[in-house]
């Protein structure tokens, strides 16, 4: 049925001619022309280990749409985090559109860690978190977020790592 609507829909467009070309992407790869339509399909979604100075090994991401390293445009990525995954207080230059896809995803708000403050959220829930503002926390179980906004996307511990 969604075929048959999908078909239906580009058949309508195309005869008034706005249909652009969709650009589908395959394994690991990301759309990133911003005139075309952007399919990725959820079971073709490539994660690769992401090393972030001061965070725990274990932690993966995805590049959904665009460039995340860019130095401007817009960018969606996913981030796969292992069953009981803990990260620190860190903020991110530009503000993030966060979804939890899956498992059970935990939050504070602040510059100081404080278990205590961790609040849980489930899938589906958004969160607008805004640029500058230090967060930390972690996971319960497996669990998938995705965040969207405006590249370049970086990581700023609260506390910087020294060099040993």
């Amino acid at each position: 049925m969604k075929t048959r609507l999908a078909v239906a829909a580009v058949i309508a467009l195309s005869a008034v001619g706005l249909v652009n070309a969709v650009a589908r992407t395959g394994p690991g790869q990301a759309a990133t022309d911003p005139t075309r339509h952007a399919v990725v399909e959820g079971g073709k979604v490539t994660f690769a280990p992401l090393e972030v100075p001061g965070f725990a090994s274990g932690l993966k991401l995805a590049t959904i749409y665009g460039d995340p390293n860019a130095a401007s445009g817009t960018y969606v990525i996913r981030l796969q985090f292992p069953a009981g995954y803990r990260f620190p207080a860190h903020w991110h230059p530009n503000a993030e559109n966060l979804t939890v896809l899956s498992g059970q995803f935990l939050l504070g708000m602040g510059e100081k860690e404080d278990a205590a403050k961790l609040v849980s959220y489930a899938p589906g829930t958004f969160m607008y978190i805004p640029g500058k503002m230090p967060h930390y926390g972690g996971v319960k179980t497996a669990t998938i977020i995705q965040l969207h906004g405006e590249a370049p996307f970086k990581i700023e511990l609260v506390k910087p790592v020294t060099a040993k």
